[in-house]
């Protein structure tokens, strides 16, 4: 079983942001905009639309959202596509949850499925410039890349993440010269004049077996880790629910 491109939504969060509109059993992702929209639901009909004759939509969020995750997807999803939720008894963070995710989608679809990974709490209105920015990513990551997607900056935020652009790489993007986190204002006013600089999304692109292998390199303990939580579930349920000292680890 093969798909071109499987979204994978990241929904999680405190609820302390936005305290007391959103709270840890009501976080962001689930609020209503006015448009009566959550930005859940906006996320999931954004990776759709990105995600041609995609039949597969891949969440990983906490174990106590789970309803109200199947409840926003009930109203969402369109006919054809079925919704897997993996379901973490603890926050640990993107590593984590993008490797379980990995892993299991290696499982159902092969190391070369192609993942695009999405947190669930973006608001993105231009939804072509989106598509557009997808479908590099996209044949980027098939050649073996990792791809991260930068934003524009239009002021010197102090509370984002930022890549240095390096060279590019063909038509469908550029390489990565560095990351740096959220900088003081002086360096992100720098950071905006040279034009080199991008606001980091927190959005990705790769190959399942891309990522498995980049985690094998860099980070083998977080590896080891969910290999060994992924080992006690059923790989082919459509909920997982990981173990919660397991998972803990």
């Amino acid at each position: 079983m093969s798909e071109s491109l499987v979204p994978v939504i990241l929904s999680g969060g405190s609820g302390t942001r936005l305290w007391p509109l959103s709270r840890r059993g009501f976080p962001k992702p689930f609020m209503r905009l006015p448009d009566g929209e959550t930005l859940l639901g906006k996320t999931a009909r954004r990776a759709l639309a990105a995600c041609p004759g995609v039949s597969r939509l891949y969440t990983v969020t906490a174990r106590e959202h789970q309803f109200l995750t199947a409840d926003e997807y009930a109203a969402v999803l369109p006919d054809g596509v079925r919704a897997r939720l993996l379901l973490e008894p603890v926050g640990r963070n993107t590593a984590p949850a993008v490797v379980m995710a990995a892993l299991a989608i290696e499982a159902e679809f092969g190391a070369d499925a192609v993942m695009l990974v999405l947190p669930a709490d973006h608001l993105i209105r231009d939804l072509e410039a989106f598509a557009a920015a997808v479908a590099a990513a996209a044949t980027l990551a098939r050649a073996g890349e990792l791809v991260t997607f930068g934003i524009v900056p239009t002021r010197p935020e102090t509370g984002y993440g930022y890549i240095e652009r390096g060279g590019p790489l063909g038509e469908a993007g550029f390489g990565v010269a560095r990351f740096v986190e959220k900088p003081d204002r002086e360096t992100a006013e720098a950071y905006l004049a040279s034009g080199r600089f991008l606001w980091n999304s927190g959005m990705f692109c790769f190959r399942a077996g891309s990522v498995l292998d980049a985690a094998a390199a860099s980070c083998p303990g977080v590896l080891s880790a969910c290999r060994a939580v992924f080992a006690g579930v059923d790989a082919g349920a459509e909920t997982i629910a990981f173990e919660r000292e397991a998972f803990g680890a």
